[in-house]
């Protein structure tokens, strides 16, 4: 199956014409959606297709969407706290459809970004996988044989970051505002405010590495502390879901992150005796959860579309 594949961020909005026979992403396509409202972000979904489909539509047998936040069959958006203004309540599915006259499946992200893994990334040849992206929050995704082990608006276990770790009343928050979660101890930003002293605070994760390469103590300190909440959010996963892989990604969790120096040993030194899990870095990087919406595509009922319109 081809499919135009579409993985909306809060900042970025990635696409590409995908084949998900072999794995390929062909054409892909990154624009910026920073602050924009959802009018604004869907009028770059329908400019950024049309372009990509312009010399390929008649090859193509449906659009797929990732969004983050809840998102209710087929694909209406029923919760997404502070981001793309305007978009609860709409029903993305039908629009997407009717835009590129496709069949259209939308998807929440860190399922469509899970999928992409088990299926053609690190967590292939796995039975059970957790997958963690770590970003502005922190999305989680479960799946069995390659798809979330339960369907509907909170399938594949995609509340996961919201599992409380820590019960520090002062402690950071998460992006709803609640502390103690893993979202709260462990998103990207979290890592930057440990790093940061007076006169000197880092403006991304990347400058945080940076400072740990040269080796400054509080960039060195705040990796140990960072990985340190890492391995109690991991160990919560691992004992509720027991996967034999847990693969962590998203923008600051390269391969050649520090964080991930001696994670899958802190890891699973504390599972329950008899219980072990891998704990790799993600592969596939921004083209996971294009390949995910692919192998939905594939898996989701067959549903005409609507017919053409102007916009999503």
């Amino acid at each position: 199956m081809k499919i135009l594949a579409f993985d909306l961020g809060g900042t970025r909005l990635k696409a590409g014409l995908v084949d998900s026979f072999n794995g390929d992403v062909e054409r892909f396509r990154v624009v910026d959606v920073a602050g924009v409202d959802a009018e604004r972000a869907f009028d770059r979904i329908a400019e950024l297709g049309n372009d990509l489909t312009s010399s390929a539509a008649g090859d193509l047998e449906a659009v797929g969407l990732a969004v983050p936040g809840l998102v209710e069959p087929p694909g209406r958006i029923v919760a997404l706290p502070g981001k793309l203004a305007g978009i609860i309540g709409r029903d993305l599915s039908a629009a997407l459809s009717a835009s590129f006259d496709l069949r259209a499946v939308v998807a929440n992200d860190a399922v469509a970004y899970g999928v992409g893994e088990a299926v053609y990334g690190a967590a292939r040849d796995h039975d059970r996988a957790v997958i963690v992206t770590i970003g502005t929050g922190v999305g989680v995704c479960v799946l069995q044989d390659g798809m979330p082990i339960t369907t509907g608006t909170l399938g594949g276990g995609i509340l996961g970051g919201q599992i409380p770790i820590d019960d520090d009343p002062d402690g950071p928050t998460d992006t709803n505002g609640r502390r103690g979660t893993i979202e709260a101890r462990c998103r990207a930003q979290r890592l930057i405010d440990l790093a940061c002293v007076p006169d000197a605070a880092p403006r991304t994760v990347a400058d945080v590495y940076d400072a740990a390469g040269r080796g400054e103590p509080t960039a060195l300190r705040a990796i140990d502390i960072y990985r340190e909440d890492l391995v109690r959010a991991l160990l919560a996963l691992g004992h509720a879901h027991t996967p034999s892989v847990i693969v962590i990604g998203g923008g600051p969790m390269h391969s050649d992150s520090p964080v991930f120096e001696g994670l899958e040993r802190l890891v699973n030194d504390a599972l329950w005796p008899g219980y072990r899990t891998d704990v790799a870095p993600a592969r596939l990087d921004d083209h996971a959860a294009l390949l995910g919406l692919a192998r939905l595509c594939e898996r989701s009922p067959s549903q005409p579309p609507t017919g053409p319109s102007s916009s999503p």
